[in-house]
């Protein structure tokens, strides 16, 4: 059985094996240059000496010149958040479908081998490959962040979603809904339309709405002119903005059109502008403390929903499948 699995899965397992290659060979080397001038351009001395006497006045300039010209490279791997489904749709959504389509499952089942056996050998092998091969772009992903998460954090969803134990599960939520779409529908190509619209369907949300109120987000009001910020670099912004003393909410564009000072004004006398209207800055935010946290929550919230699907799959196999 794991050799006919083994035979009728090699050219997925061949395609996935050189995408991972081409995906690897591409990090290492942008990760090693950007490692290297993450050092030698002071972009890690600037982050180490921030806020201290000591900082360098051009820590601005260097910061800005080193998202200038990675920044575009962390915008292009958010695409690999397609990777689950796209495995999923390639190698997921016929791992059923096709047996049915084809009624190659009928010799299967007129063997030693039951149904149940049958399924059970494809889901472990499929799903635990799928794992290796997410945890080792998830390795090798965190590593190539490095950088990113000293200049922002990993609670941000550019570090979130590539982190953690989070992407596992993603990777197993997208095939067991491949694979129970292909049972269910008992076509390869409309089980690939519901995986892609099902997938983005979850995640979407998550990402955008779920995600930053796991836990109730923490709020701070204070003087933009205050000697200390509780809010760190790592830590998840959320919004922010400017509000009066008692708490109602100013525009940016009131803010900005009272305080436009003139030409030659300076960030801090426009600060000196909104202090003397009694305003305050106000900033809403997931502290980083809470990464791993998350990480448990949306991960527990993916592998419950791929645990469904496959009890789905198993049971739509033995009961509804002639």
């Amino acid at each position: 059985m794991v050799w006919l699995v083994w035979r009728q899965h090699r050219g997925e397992l061949l395609v996935v094996a050189i995408v991972l290659a081409i995906l690897a060979t591409a990090l290492i080397v942008t990760g090693v240059q950007m490692a290297n001038d993450f050092q030698q351009l002071g972009v890690a001395s600037c982050l180490a000496q921030e806020g201290t006497p000591a900082a360098n006045p051009n820590c601005n300039t260097i910061l800005a010149g080193f998202d200038q010209t990675y920044g575009w490279m962390e915008i292009a791997v958010s695409w690999l958040n397609f990777i689950p489904p796209l495995l999923a749709i390639l190698v997921g959504a016929p791992l059923v479908a096709r047996e049915l389509e084809q009624g190659t499952q009928r010799l299967a089942w007129t063997q030693s081998v039951t149904r149940f056996w049958w399924l059970a050998v494809k889901l472990a092998l499929v799903l635990g490959g799928a794992l290796l091969v997410s945890a080792l772009l998830t390795a090798l992903l965190t590593w190539w962040r490095g950088p990113f998460d000293q200049l922002g954090g990993r609670l941000d969803p550019g570090g979130f979603d590539f982190e953690g134990t989070a992407p596992l599960s993603y990777m197993l939520f997208a095939l067991a809904l491949a694979i129970a779409a292909g049972a269910i529908i008992r076509r390869s190509i409309p089980a690939m339309v519901v995986t892609l619209a099902g997938y983005l369907a979850v995640r979407l949300p998550i990402d955008n709405y779920l995600r930053s109120n796991y836990l109730p987000p923490v709020t701070v009001t204070q003087s933009p002119l205050a000697n200390t910020n509780p809010v760190t670099r790592a830590d998840w912004v959320l919004n922010g903005g400017w509000v009066d003393t008692h708490g109602h909410p100013i525009s940016d564009y009131q803010a900005f059109s009272t305080c436009a000072i003139g030409p030659g004004s300076t960030k801090q006398d426009f600060f000196h502008c909104v202090v003397a209207h009694g305003w305050l800055e106000t900033t809403v935010y997931q502290p980083a403390s809470r990464f791993w946290l998350f990480q448990g929550i949306e991960t527990a919230i993916f592998v419950a929903l791929a645990a469904a699907l496959v009890g789905l799959t198993i049971w739509w196999v033995q009961r509804r499948i002639n």
